[in-house]
C-alpha cells in the first residue's frame, strides 16, 4: 500500500454481504467497487463516494487491525494461519518500506485537500471520536512502547504505540463505565488498578482479566491521506 494503511472492514451491512474488487484513486488513496451493485467504497472510512448505495447513508464498519511485524504477532498469536500467496501472481509481490518517500503523478493528481503541516509521507497513528481526528506521529515517539492518555471528542481515550514495529491503536480508556489509567512498564501495559493489557487491547491478567476495551476508529497511514480526507485533523502535541 502506497498510504502504508491497512484498514479492516465487517464487509456485511444491513444483512448484506458485499465483496469488493479495486477500482481507482481517490484522494491519492485506492477505492474499491462492489460486485453486488457497482458502488464505489473508500478503503479509509468505509462510507460510499457514488454509485446506486450512495444516497443510502450506509458504510461499512471499521474493524481493529493490529499494524505489526509478523515476528511480534507469531509471538502472540503462534497458532496464526496465513492466507497462502496465489503463485501465479508472487512475482508481483514485493517489500514495502512503511512511509517511504515520494508519490507518483497518478496519485497527487487526485489529492483534493493538500496539508503541508507534516511531510506527505509521516507515519501516524489517525483516531476518531465523535467528530475530532487527530494524529500522532510515530516518529516522534521512539521505538519502545508508548501509552498515551489524551481526551478526543469529549472521551478519555488511550493510545498504544510501538513505533519500531509502526504499530498503533486506540481504545477508550474505560471498561464498564470505569476510568482506568495506563502506563507502559517495559513491553506491557498495565492500568491502575493492576490489570495487565496486550497492544490489541485485552485483558490478560489482574482484576479486569478477560476484559476487552473498546475499540476507537484508529489505524497507521501517511499523514498526507489522513489529512486529505480529514482536513480539520488536530496534530498531538501541536
Amino acid at each position: 500500500m502506497v498510504c502504508s494503511s491497512g484498514v479492516g472492514f465487517n464487509p456485511e451491512v444491513n444483512g448484506v454481504r458485499y465483496t469488493f474488487d479495486v477500482y481507482g484513486l481517490y484522494n491519492g488513496l485506492f477505492v474499491m467497487a462492489d460486485r453486488q451493485t457497482g458502488s464505489v467504497w473508500t478503503h479509509y472510512d468505509g462510507s460510499i463516494l457514488t454509485g446506486p448505495l450512495a444516497e443510502q447513508g450506509i458504510a461499512l464498519e471499521l474493524q481493529p487491525i493490529v499494524h505489526t511485524t509478523w515476528s511480534n504477532w507469531l509471538a502472540t498469536y503462534p497458532d496464526t494461519t496465513v492466507l497462502d500467496w496465489y503463485p501465479e501472481f508472487e512475482a508481483r509481490y514485493r517489500s514495502i518500506e512503511p512511509g517511504r518517500g515520494g508519490l507518483g503523478p497518478q496519485f497527487l493528481a487526485t489529492i483534493l485537500n493538500w496539508d503541508d503541516r507534516l511531510s506527505e509521507n509521516e507515519l501516524v497513528l489517525g483516531v476518531n471520536a465523535g467528530s475530532e481526528y487527530r494524529a500522532y506521529v510515530l516518529a516522534e515517539f521512539g521505538s519502545a512502547l508508548q501509552v498515551i492518555e489524551d481526551t478526543l471528542g469529549g472521551m478519555p481515550i488511550v493510545v498504544f504505540l510501538e513505533p519500531g514495529t509502526d504499530f498503533g491503536l486506540a481504545f477508550e480508556a474505560a471498561v464498564d463505565g470505569e476510568r482506568l489509567y495506563f502506563a507502559a512498564e517495559g513491553d506491557q501495559i498495565i492500568d491502575s488498578e493492576g490489570t495487565r493489557w496486550d497492544i490489541s487491547g485485552k485483558a490478560v491478567s489482574g482484576p479486569q482479566a478477560g476484559s476487552n476495551l473498546t475499540y476507537v476508529t484508529s489505524f497507521v497511514t501517511e499523514w498526507y491521506g489522513w489529512a486529505a480526507y480529514h482536513p480539520q485533523s488536530s496534530i498531538y502535541g501541536q
